[in-house]
This record gives structure tokens, sequence and C-alpha cells, in this order.
């Protein structure tokens, strides 16, 4: 397979500054101001992308303080006070991460007159003591043929897709086209050896990957947990398996320790996140969570659960003023003593997502609401339970458990409603998905405000610069070469009964159905089950032509 060239941004965090892994113990710095800085709001080109202050007008976000780049003068007082290695710097929270066993010089830093805070975030250990948090996502024994296609093109997918209606949208053509998604994550092993993520490659559709962990590039020889994540969002094997938005484009992002679960690992989320913005993306994905760390002494409360006390929340909701749409699972505690959401998943302005299997049952592993201080959490529902996926390197689906899985699907959807309404804030557009959900009237701490229904939402909100004109009658027509059926969407102004031929290159009819259809946009499957022969057909409606292709 040919490889997309793989590239990095390098900005203010000096993701470029390459070490290799050890067991150092890390430091946070916080900086108390960001003076003499050679960076300004008036070029903001200089350390951030384009496209990131494109969105940034788009929404009419205003840069800020938070957008500067750390002190670099700071830095370099504290690197020259001792043994201290520079980790990488967050210009959100204004601080900056090392690594050393130098006591005495960071007693001497945490002196210094710029210096607000000193605290250790990771020990010297990696033992990582407690169960893998990713064992509650389960791959399924389950592996179904590549010809088991019960709904064209969506194969073994589709019934995840239709509990939201998503098909009907996809179907329209919206898969998440020009929107820009960033997954942090633990690992996307071999996604550049599996076939239903090959078109990315083609595609260019990879813009970057970057590992901030071991501060490289290569994310591909890694833990599995994001590749799956991919896979629901991106996956695309027509006929057999479609992912929620497989025309989006992505930034694979490695924040995730799976050898350790330390306070680090937030610090790690964050400067993901800053590069994701940096980068112009439009969309994050977060299928993890922090409450239980190695060293139980730095273990998250419920009372922290309050949308912004924990480092990850805070740098969620930066993301968020930024204009980023944020999507984050609500985690697999629901049944345990815990029970609660994790953080990022409390945060005040990220849009979490809970579990349930495809007729909308609540998966009971689903955390809990609400966050400490009373919000509406998880903040809508999609399939978590049996959610298919594509494995590593593999060719056929499983099955798999976990809020990990619910986040994904959602975070398609958005993408691909953004694609249709790129005119709406990310605000405008998580409220719509709440607003568009089952439970809205009476939400609740289980399901929130329940399971969203994208292509209603779409439909309503058209006036926003909907890609799809309504004002032509056919709308898509799939698929096409054809075997047995054909779906056409057909928009009509009034109700009324329409009658649809299929004609040969001959002029004769061939066949003849009668629908009675609705005002709006009706959805109208054509049963062409008779053996015909390959070539050209047209298929006519009302006034309309169009051509069909049969082939065996």
């Amino acid at each position: 397979m040919k490889r997309a060239l793989l590239i990095t941004l390098a900005l203010n965090f000096s993701v470029l500054f390459i070490f290799s892994q050890d067991t150092l113990p890390r430091y946070w710095i916080k900086f108390s101001n960001k003076n003499n800085s050679i960076f300004t709001l008036d070029d903001p080109q200089l350390y951030i992308s384009d496209r990131a202050i494109q969105r940034r007008l788009k929404q009419n976000i205003e840069l800020d303080s938070l957008d500067l780049p750390v002190s670099q003068s700071y830095i370099q007082s504290v690197l020259s006070s001792g043994e201290i290695t520079f980790w990488g710097a967050s210009k959100w929270l204004n601080g900056i991460i090392v690594k050393t066993t130098d006591t005495i010089a960071l007693d001497s830093i945490a002196n210094y007159s710029f210096v607000d805070n000193l605290i250790q975030i990771k020990s010297s250990s990696q033992l990582k003591s407690r169960i893998d948090k990713f064992n509650n996502f389960k791959q399924g024994d389950q592996k179904l043929s590549v010809f088991n296609t019960p709904n064209y093109p969506f194969g073994v997918c589709y019934r995840q897709h239709n509990l939201h209606h998503a098909d009907l949208v996809q179907q329209l053509g919206l898969t998440g086209n020009n929107v820009h998604i960033a997954i942090l994550d633990a690992g996307f092993k071999d996604v550049d050896q599996t076939p239903a993520l090959e078109h990315l490659f083609s595609e260019n559709k990879i813009l970057s990957t970057f590992d901030f962990v071991r501060k490289e590039t290569s994310v591909f020889e890694d833990h599995y947990h994001g590749e799956a994540v991919l896979s629901i969002i991106a996956g695309y094997d027509p006929g057999y398996y479609v992912g929620s938005a497989s025309g989006a484009s992505f930034h694979l992002l490695i924040s995730e320790d799976v050898f350790s679960e330390t306070l680090v690992e937030e610090y790690y989320w964050v400067v993901a996140a800053e590069y994701a913005d940096s980068a112009g993306v439009d969309v994050i994905n977060t299928s993890l969570g922090y409450t239980v760390f190695d060293d139980s002494t730095t273990n998250h409360s419920y009372s922290e659960m309050d949308g912004n006390t924990t480092v990850a929340a805070k740098g969620l909701n930066i993301a968020a003023s930024k204009g980023i749409l944020c999507v984050t699972s609500a985690g697999n505690s629901g049944s345990n003593a815990w029970k609660y959401i994790s953080t990022p998943a409390d945060a005040d302005f990220g849009l979490t997502v809970g579990a349930v299997d495809s007729n909308g049952l609540r998966a009971f592993f689903s955390s809990q609401g609400p966050s400490f201080d009373g919000d509406i959490k998880p903040n809508v529902m999609s399939v978590g339970w049996n959610t298919y996926y594509i494995p590593p390197a593999s060719a056929y689906a499983s099955q798999g458990n976990g809020t990990s899985f619910s986040a994904p699907m959602i975070t398609g959807m958005v993408a691909a409603l953004w694609e249709a309404m790129p005119s709406l804030t990310n605000l405008e557009l998580m409220h719509l998905v709440e607003l568009y959900s089952n439970n809205y009237a009476n939400p609740d701490s289980l399901i929130g405000y329940g399971i969203p229904d994208v292509f209603q939402l779409l439909l309503d909100n058209s006036n926003y610069g909907a890609l799809v004109d309504f004002s032509e009658k056919i709308k898509n027509v799939f698929p096409n070469p054809f075997s047995d059926q054909v779906t056409v969407f057909y928009n009509c102004e009034n109700s009324s009964q329409i009658d649809v031929s299929l004609i040969s290159l001959t002029g004769e009819q061939l066949h003849q159905q009668f629908f009675s259809i609705e005002k709006g946009l009706n959805k109208l499957v054509v049963e062409l089950n008779q053996v015909y022969s390959s070539g050209i057909y047209f298929l006519v409606i009302e006034d309309e032509v169009i051509k069909l292709i049969k082939s065996n």
C-alpha cells in the first residue's frame, strides 16, 4: 500500500524534540505570564495554521493570550537551572513538562518569580498495577463473511447507522468531506495494513500522525484501540462495511501511555489537543477517560468531575472555546462502584456519549451522570454494545463493547452534519444534536438527552446552508451499477402517487412500480429482482430520467 506523506507541525510546543522513552519522573511547571514572548496576536500565522485562523474567523472567535506560545526565555531559564530535560510546553495551561531527578534544581525553580506552581505528575515507576483501562473494550470473536451484506452499501453497519437515521444522511452524499478530525488515543496499530482504511492513504486523508508519549511520528505499531475507533468513523468497504464519516480527513495522535496511568497523560492530552487546534481540526474524538491512577493518592474524586477542575476538562473546554467540537466517551463504569463519568467526559463544553445497543437499549456498563455540578452527562447516546468495527490488518468485521465505540459513531455523524451545515458554530451544532435526541424533553443521568435523529436534524435545519439542495426532485440513486434493487431519494412538493419504470435502450418498459409519496423527501425502493442482462438502462420517475448500469 502506498502511504501518504505524514507531516507534523513544528509549533510552539516543540513536538519535534525527540527523546527515547524512559522512566524519569515528570514535573509540571506553570508560569505566571507570557512576558518576553517573541510572538504577538498580530501575527498568528507564525504559530497556528491558516486553517485554524479561518475556523476562528468563521465562528467569530478572537485570538487571545491562550493562543500565544509559552515564553521561550522562561523555558531557557528553567533548563539552565540544572540537569533538566525539556519534554514539551502547553500554551493553554502556560507551562512546561520536564524530566529530571535533580531535586535541588527543582527547589530553585519553584522560587522563580515567574513560576506559579511546580508539581510532580509522574513518578519513576511504570508498573501500571491496575487493570488495563481498555479491558472493557471487548474484541468479539465473531467474524462475518465479506458476503454478508444485508443492506447495501452499509453491510454489517446498517443497524448502528439506522438507529440515528445516519444511513439516510450518508445516502445524500454527506460523509464528512472537508471536515478534519483529530483522534486522541492509545495507538493506531496496522492502520496502514487494514483494507477498509486503505482509501485514507490513497486519497491523502491522513494529514498527520504523532505520538505525544514517545515523541515520534510513528503510530502504526502501537496499541490497537485507536485503529478500532478510526475504523468506526472512516471504514469503507461498500456492501460490507461503511463507517460514519468515511469522507473525512484525520490527524492520528497518541496521548495515552498504555504502560502506566499517571496525571502526566492528561497533560499529554492537552498538548495533543493544542496540536490539533493549531493544525486546524474541526472535531476531536476522545475515547479515553481518567479517574484512577497507579498512584492512588492522585485519584480523581467525583467532586472533581465538575466540568472544569481536572487538567483534561480544562483543556477540552479551551479547545471548545477555539471552535472545535469535542466528542468524548462517557466511560465504562456504569455497573461498578464508581459508576460515574470520567474526565474529560465531565467537561462543560464536551459532547459526551454513552452506549446503547442497536435497538436503543442502554448498555449496563455505560457510565452515568450527572457531572458533579449537575450538568446533563452523558449528553447523548449511540451504539457501543455489539458495535461493528474492523480489527487491525483484518478484512473482516468484529463486534466490540464500550463507550469507546459509541463516541466515534457520533463523531462521524457530527462531521457529516457539519459538511452539510458549515455555517454552524461548534456549540450550535452540539446543541442541535442534543435537541434532536429522543429524550430531550426529559433528560436524565443515564442516557442524557438520548439518541439523536441526525436525518431529521438535517431536514429541519437545511436553511443553514446545507449541501443538500432540496429544490431538486431526485436527491440520490444507489447502487449504480445495480443488482436486484435501486433506492431513490425523491423530493416532492405535495403528496401524490407516482410511477417508476425501468426502460431498456430500445425503449421497452421492463418494470413498473407505483409509490404513494408524502410532501418532502421520500425513500423509494425499486425492486428489480428479475434477471436483467448487463448493460445500460434508464430509470424513469415522472419526467426525470436516470441512467443505470447493470453489471454481473
